[in-house]
């Protein structure tokens, strides 16, 4: 009887393997820099513009008294609180975009939640601010005021929306460069 040459199995005794800690396995390869989208740059800057516009016109306010009248065509005066509220939420909204828009100009991620909190901000304000004067023209208290206040709350909401769309483009961007 023969023996198999090639039986099938293996013989001999295994080693454990070496592994030197001081090698370090580095790419060598060419690094090629990452160049960061133009998008949030311009965002960015729009939103800057929409804060100093924000800024510049919450005086404007003052001046919205001048020819006001109610339902009936009869001259009316808004509430103070009517213009301490538009007034407070222009200015807090305005440089709160104006610091989130240079943030998103930098690539900072957290320009953009500034800004998104910036347009509840505004949202909000223009909400109660239009209820104030929808009730300081409403001289017969068939409740105007409540009514104008949903109507630019539901407006308002679309509005704030699509403007939240662009301005979260930079993070819908695989190559947007925001860190």
């Amino acid at each position: 009887m023969e023996e198999d040459q090639n039986p099938g199995t293996l013989d001999g005794t295994t080693e454990p393997a070496v592994v030197d800690a001081g090698r370090v396995f580095v790419n060598t390869g060419q690094n090629f820099p990452v160049q960061k989208n133009a998008a949030a740059k311009v965002i960015g800057i729009l939103v800057i513009i929409w804060g100093a516009f924000n800024l510049l016109g919450s005086p404007l306010t003052l001046l919205s008294d001048i020819g006001a009248t109610d339902l009936n065509g009869n001259e009316i005066s808004y509430p103070i609180e009517y213009f301490v509220i538009t007034i407070l939420t222009s200015i807090s909204a305005g440089a709160l975009a104006v610091f989130s828009g240079y943030q998103i100009t930098q690539y900072k991620k957290t320009g953009i939640w500034l800004t998104f909190a910036a347009f509840l901000l505004a949202w909000i304000g223009s909400i109660i601010s239009s209820s104030i004067a929808g009730s300081a023209m409403d001289s017969e208290g068939i409740g105007f005021g409540a009514g104008l206040g949903a109507a630019q709350g539901i407006c308002g909401i679309f509005c704030y929306a699509i403007c939240g769309i662009i301005v979260a483009i930079p993070l819908m961007l695989s190559d947007g460069g925001m860190e």
